[in-house]
């Protein structure tokens, strides 16, 4: 856990980085970097699991970071707990005559893992779908054996942010690349092609003599 804390400070640290890179001020910054953020935790697949996103929200919680940084701090912190269901999750029903709740639910308990808070009992079967946290975060794709994996992934989301933090100051900083004129310049190319297409000439300039001879 305290490695995935630390590597979120240095994944903020370097996104603020890339994003004011090539920006002209930090208020203008600060504005994108908020409303990337927030894209970025709105899709991380906490606040929405994944199998109620559709088409290109599925997109957006594949590529977010914090899809993989959030993934591996709840599993590395909540994995492998017992869970207590409230009274409001607790399914209760009768057994059939002469079999404990146990033995009813015996075979259902191999394939679909719960807690039975009274197997012996031969009235009614309390029964809990869930037993362990386990159950509750592969329901939102978490998992504990992959979060070696998410700590990795983050890091190529940093070296990233590093590698385009670099190449967008040298451009917008060193060579101070004008996008405004980079684009003027292209407009005028396109035009003078959409000219010479259309085989449009200028008219030509009629010339007088400097000193006409009188007739």
């Amino acid at each position: 856990m305290l490695l995935f804390l630390i590597q979120f400070f240095i994944f903020a640290s370097s996104f603020a980085h890339f994003v004011i890179a090539a920006l002209p001020d930090a208020a203008t910054a600060g504005n994108i970097a908020t409303l990337m953020f927030s894209m970025a935790l709105t899709f991380n697949g906490v606040f929405q699991p994944p199998a109620a996103l559709p088409g290109f929200w599925i997109f957006m919680y594949r590529v977010s970071p914090l899809t993989y940084l959030v993934n591996g701090m709840v599993a590395t912190g909540l994995a492998g707990k017992a869970i207590e269901c409230s009274p409001t999750e607790v399914s209760v029903f009768p057994p059939p005559a002469g079999q404990t709740c146990g033995q009813y639910l015996a075979a259902y308990l191999q394939t679909a893992p719960g807690t039975l808070r009274n197997p012996m009992s031969t009235t009614s079967c309390e029964y809990c779908s869930l037993s362990n946290t386990d159950q509750l975060l592969a329901s939102d794709n978490i998992f504990y054996t992959q979060r070696w994996r998410n700590f990795g992934i983050v890091f190529a989301y940093i070296g990233f942010n590093i590698a385009a933090a670099v190449l967008l100051y040298y451009f917008f900083r060193v060579r101070k690349v004008n996008i405004g004129g980079l684009f003027s310049g292209m407009s005028g190319i396109f035009r003078k092609k959409g000219d010479s297409k259309t085989g449009d000439k200028e008219p030509p300039v009629e010339r007088k003599a400097e000193n006409p001879s009188v007739i």
